[in-house]
């Protein structure tokens, strides 16, 4: 079976390749950048009618959210490596919970920044800068990351507990990107992302994720 993963180059496009290297599944990446010359790829540009990356393809979805992605492989795939509640469970409901408020929560608030941030970390000159919205958009995730920091509370080392998760790679992939753009993160969480980091399939997911990795043409 043929699994393709489009796009690399941004927190997005790093979780389902996270995903795959902790799962050990071989999969085509064709290394695409947002608004890059590969966006106009006629196969891809039939494949996301959104036209954004990432997007996956295997042999039953077509799929271009990113937790959408990470939360599929996980089902079908994950057993021991990435487990996944029951659907109906009440770990389910906590998952769903967790998963929702990241990306609702903090990616989404964080994208904001990205719009309207200036260069290079941002892309105010497409989007127009708004100074006012993005310093609320960061107040609004460190109040957020706060939240989230909460949920370690009790000394887990994940977000559901002793076992790495789907929404480990939404919040890990998110602090990443918060720092990046000069978000306060918490304590806790600064040693949770360090933790988290230090698996073997994070290390492997940032690699295929780097920009560098690019064609001249995409």
């Amino acid at each position: 079976m043929t699994r393709t993963v489009w796009g690399l180059g941004t927190p997005r496009t790093f979780r389902p390749l996270w995903a795959l290297a902790e799962l050990g599944l071989e999969y085509e990446h064709r290394r695409i950048l947002a608004r890059g010359p590969g966006m106009e790829d006629e196969h891809f540009r039939r494949l996301s009618k959104r036209h954004k990356i990432p997007f996956y393809e295997d042999d039953r979805v077509k799929i271009g959210e990113s937790a959408a992605i990470v939360i599929y492989l996980a089902d079908r795939y994950g057993g021991d490596i990435l487990p996944m509640p029951a659907p109906g469970t009440a770990e389910r409901a906590i998952l769903q919970d967790r998963s929702l408020f990241i990306m609702t929560e903090i990616d989404a608030r964080i994208y904001t920044i990205r719009l309207h941030h200036a260069p290079p970390q941002g892309l105010s000159e497409l989007y127009g800068a708004a100074p006012a919205a993005v310093e609320a958009a960061k107040t609004y995730v460190e109040n957020s990351l706060n939240e989230a920091a909460r949920w370690l509370q009790d000394g887990r080392l994940y977000v559901l507990g002793e076992h790495f998760c789907t929404p480990d790679i939404l919040l890990a992939s998110c602090l990443v990107w918060a720092k990046l753009c000069g978000i306060s993160v918490p304590k806790q969480l600064v040693e949770y992302l360090q933790r988290v980091a230090s698996r073997p399939a994070f290390a492997v997911a940032m690699t295929c994720n780097d920009p560098s990795n690019a064609k001249p043409d995409d």
